[in-house]
């Protein structure tokens, strides 16, 4: 059979479907493969259900018609949905040769540079209030629903993640909302940091894993990635100095972000650390471990927050005293 033909959702589903398909590793709710079509090799996600809709269909082709032409962006070949009573949204785009970094440390500087891009992408851009929103939206419209409905898992050895968030998330919804903008938007992939940023050759970047992708009136792609970027390991969250002044320094050099805006950022940055119940129900879903893995995951994050968080404030005096 000749594939010579651009990809469709149908025929790149029959090959999972024969088995002519890589199953990419991940603990995500989606399940990612590596398809050869023709003699192309694509990526396909193919989102769950339960996050699978018209919204996060268009949200994906607004951002795709945004970002078209970008070195680093591997446009949509395909959009569409899989199945009639459960449908889940697939989406085939190029396959990224080449490898994340071990460390992300070494993708700062890449990764403040699709930030500033992002952010030039979306000027003149205009989007429903469908198509708007990131991982704080939830926590600033309904922060006491989010955390009733999460409440009945946080027993046993997680009531210190439950502590955590009592303690911390007043705090963290008002360094989001001082971070909210009524005017204009940023285009926000939702899960920017070094381990997607896949490099092949000196200078050569792509950034993947566009599921999430829609709009934000706050940084939110920033301060998610102060967090992934800066940690000295993965599953670990302690920040490496360095690397939070780089990342701050460059940040503020591309963007115009103020020092004095850093330790909101960092805030906004944590609620994306805070556990939401259908998010960990759907992960158990999937597989029963996942619950717990995810659980103790945030549980370290947190143990580490308000040291890391003075690093962060004492990290941004100390540069804007040398600016200055």
């Amino acid at each position: 059979m000749t594939r010579a033909a651009p990809p469709t959702v149908s025929g790149v589903l029959e090959l999972i479907a024969a088995g002519q398909a890589e199953l990419l590793d991940g603990r995500g709710l989606n399940s990612s493969y590596r398809v050869v079509w023709g003699r192309r090799a694509l990526s396909v996600k193919v989102h769950c259900a339960e996050r699978s809709s018209a919204a996060e269909f268009r949200r994906i082709g607004r951002v795709d018609a945004a970002l078209r032409g970008a070195p680093w962006y591997p446009p949509v070949l395909a959009l569409g949905f899989r199945g009639a009573r459960r449908p889940g949204l697939v989406v085939v785009r190029p396959y990224a040769p080449g490898a994340p970094a071990d460390d992300a440390r070494r993708h700062i500087n890449g990764v403040v540079d699709v930030l500033a891009a992002l952010a030039a992408r979306a000027e003149g851009v205009r989007a429903e209030d469908a198509l708007v929103g990131d991982y704080a939206s939830a926590w600033l419209s309904g922060a006491r629903s989010e955390r009733s409905l999460v409440d009945p898992l946080l027993t046993g050895e997680w009531r210190g993640l439950g502590r955590a968030m009592d303690a911390h998330l007043p705090g963290l919804r008002l360094a989001a909302a001082r971070l909210t903008s009524a005017d204009g938007l940023l285009v926000h992939h939702g899960d920017l940091h070094g381990r997607n940023l896949i490099a092949d050759g000196p200078g050569r970047l792509t950034v993947i894993d566009w599921d999430e992708a829609g709009f934000s009136r706050r940084p939110a792609d920033a301060g998610k990635a102060l967090w992934l970027s800066c940690r000295r390991g993965r599953g670990d969250f302690a920040l490496d100095q360095e690397a939070v002044a780089l990342f701050l320094g460059r940040l503020h050099g591309r963007l115009g972000l103020p020092y004095s805006g850093a330790r909101d950022l960092a805030r906004l940055g944590a609620l994306w650390f805070l556990p939401r119940h259908g998010h960990v129900t759907l992960l158990e879903r999937r597989d029963a471990s996942l619950g717990a893995w995810y659980l103790g995951w945030l549980t370290r994050f947190w143990t580490r927050f308000r040291g890391n968080l003075d690093l962060v404030a004492r990290t941004a005096a100390e540069l804007e005293a040398g600016a200055s």
